[in-house]
């Protein structure tokens, strides 16, 4: 057994590029070991002799990183002032606040080489439900040329991730 903090300090450079890697940026990764690293140093004594230090430090890395896109998420959108994604994201029921902060990053995630205007277009489409027009506009597109993109996005989905264009699906149908 091992003291977690001996170990965090002997592996710090590999600790931080997993938490880089996890993270996308440097700095949203260097955020997440220093959380980890303070939650530890905050009850030495709860965490002084972990059997596994490394599965259990990358456990608490994944978690952190969860945990600070969903920050994030929540804060993207509750910036938009739109009463309604601050109804349905702040909730009173935490699985339905999970579920869509969830379905939003699972989105940008696989839709990453498409350009962020389009993501963000994209989302508010199909997510939060604002009209074509607003979301033509707000593009500079004509509703026409914005429903081909939107076609290839979704088409793209339904041959690399299934299961997100299942998902997108049961959305179009609500």
């Amino acid at each position: 057994m091992a003291n977690v903090m001996d170990f965090i300090e002997e592996n710090y450079e590999n600790l931080l590029m997993l938490a880089i890697k996890l993270n996308g940026n440097w700095a949203d990764g260097e955020d997440v070991l220093q959380t980890v690293a303070a939650k530890i140093c905050s009850n030495t004594d709860a965490w002084k002799d972990i059997k596994y230090c490394k599965s259990y430090l990358v456990t608490c890395i994944r978690n952190a990183t969860l945990n600070l896109k969903r920050v994030k998420a929540r804060q993207r959108f509750a910036d938009a002032n739109d009463p309604e994604w601050n109804k349905a994201l702040f909730a009173s029921d935490p699985k339905q606040e999970y579920e869509v902060v969830e379905w939003i990053a699972s989105l940008e995630r696989h839709l990453k080489h498409y350009d962020p205007e389009l993501r963000n277009a994209f989302i508010a489409y199909y997510v939060d439900q604002q009209s074509l027009e607003t979301v033509a506009a707000s593009l500079g597109l004509s509703k026409r040329q914005t429903v081909k993109k939107f076609e290839c996005m979704r088409t793209y989905l339904k041959r690399h991730y299934k299961h997100l264009f299942v998902q997108l699906s049961i959305l179009m149908s609500m």
